[in-house]
């Protein structure tokens, strides 16, 4: 019997809402103390601002390793749209030599938490359906970060999602360090839990079967936040496993364990790089820090590529929301971290749709198909804590309806009412 998300008593009963201002409280209490010069500060050796172009993690130095997730250099457009030339030649040689139309799937997967979770049952219900596509470009952020891995390497890793997202437990991801994340540490959770969960899944074999897909002309693209520099970043996974690099699985698992690091909750990911043979470190934190779902940098115009390359792509995209665009009606306490946890919350929550208008706006300029999705609102199951697997089973149940109906996508951001 597959179990359902339960309800607890009103006294002890935690919502999801209630779990996400309780972050922000939390990183407010934590501001709070910074400021009051109650914390200590990290020993760190961080890249001077002009090195930071010449930064290479781990000394791996690989083509179009990462690149910003904000602003593009028009040289840095220029080199981004040569390997994707030669990429797209190598991969559809067939169709460009006869004139053909290629046709290209892209997926990108958005932040979430626990929410992943209809993510993942989204894609095992799309496998089950049978027309599941081979995604010539995967995005993820945060969570998203995590399916993304998976959902590149295709349905056969469609049982790794549902025990990542339905079998773990808050106690198997972190342990409560508060008071030592608020009197001098880097966060208030240990999350040791969740390191050995990546390293257990992240393994040299999946690193193998990511460079294999890069060599074929295919992309994956996990989104960070560069805390130091206060930008999104994209990290090309494919050109980091294919490098060869004797470090290459070990950043692939920094950077997904990046990408999901809740800010002064969850620690930052501090990655050596090298610059001129010195060492020094970044500081990575959560993509939804900046970015809570991505696809490409507005200044690439697809338009312009089609016609340099000689070949007519015809492009569908389809963006996963593991969130509820609508928040549920919560009553605020009118005190101070209360009205400010709660307004970083919706802070975010505005990020997440920016980013789908974002989409939105490049498919539109650039002719691409697009097809949005997210959790229902009017799934109102709720977790007893972070993570419950009982609720993320639920929810990875309902992702999986989903992607079996196969009707419940928009060519339009949820809340966008078209002309008619």
């Amino acid at each position: 019997m597959t179990p359902t998300a339960t309800r607890s008593a009103p006294g002890a009963r935690v919502t999801l809402a209630g779990l996400r201002r309780l972050l922000a409280r939390i990183l407010g209490i934590g501001l709070l103390l910074a400021a009051a010069g109650c914390t200590t500060v990290l020993v760190r050796n961080a890249v001077p601002e002009d090195k930071l172009e010449q930064a290479h993690p781990y000394g791996i130095d690989a083509p179009l390793m990462r690149i910003w997730g904000d602003s593009l250099r028009q040289e840095d457009v220029d080199r981004v749209l040569k390997i994707r030339a030669d990429s797209v030649r190598q991969r559809f040689r067939e169709e460009s030599a006869g004139g053909r139309t290629i046709h290209h799937v892209s997926l990108a997967l958005s932040g979430g938490g626990p929410d992943g979770a209809f993510g993942a049952g989204l894609l095992a219900g799309w496998t089950a359906r049978g027309d599941r596509p081979e995604f010539q470009v995967v995005t993820g952020v945060s969570t998203g970060a995590i399916i993304a891995l998976f959902a590149f390497l295709g349905p056969d890793h469609d049982d790794t999602l549902r025990e990542i997202y339905t079998t773990y437990s808050s106690k198997d991801l972190f342990i409560r360090t508060f008071f030592t994340g608020l009197t001098g540490g880097t966060a208030l959770l240990d999350t040791r839990g969740y390191r050995k969960l990546i390293d257990r899944y992240i393994t040299d074999e999946i690193v193998a079967d990511i460079a294999e897909a890069y060599a074929e002309g295919r992309l994956l693209m996990i989104g960070t936040t560069n805390i130091d520099a206060s930008r999104p970043v994209i990290w090309n996974i494919g050109a980091i496993a294919a490098s060869g690099h004797a470090d290459a699985k070990r950043l692939i698992q920094d950077v997904v364990q990046a990408s999901s690091a809740i800010p002064a909750v969850f620690p930052p990911g501090i990655i050596p790089v090298e610059v001129d043979g010195k060492r020094y470190d970044e500081m990575h934190v959560d993509g939804g820090a900046t970015q809570q779902v991505m696809l490409y940098s507005p200044a690439i115009r697809l338009g312009d590529f089609d016609h340099d390359l000689g070949v007519k792509i015809d492009r569908t995209v389809y963006v996963v929301i593991n969130n509820k665009l609508e928040k549920p009606y919560a009553p605020v306490r009118p005190r101070l971290l209360s009205i400010a946890g709660t307004a970083a919350s919706s802070l975010i929550g505005g990020s997440g749709s920016g980013d789908v208008y974002r989409i939105f706006a490049v498919a539109e300029r650039d002719g691409l198909d697009l097809n949005i999705t997210a959790i229902p609102t009017d799934f109102d199951a709720e977790p007893n804590e972070m993570f419950d697997p009982v609720y993320m089973t639920s929810l990875y149940q309902l992702g999986r309806q989903v992607g079996l109906d196969g009707n419940r996508w928009s060519p339009y951001p949820l809340d966008f009412v078209p002309a008619e």
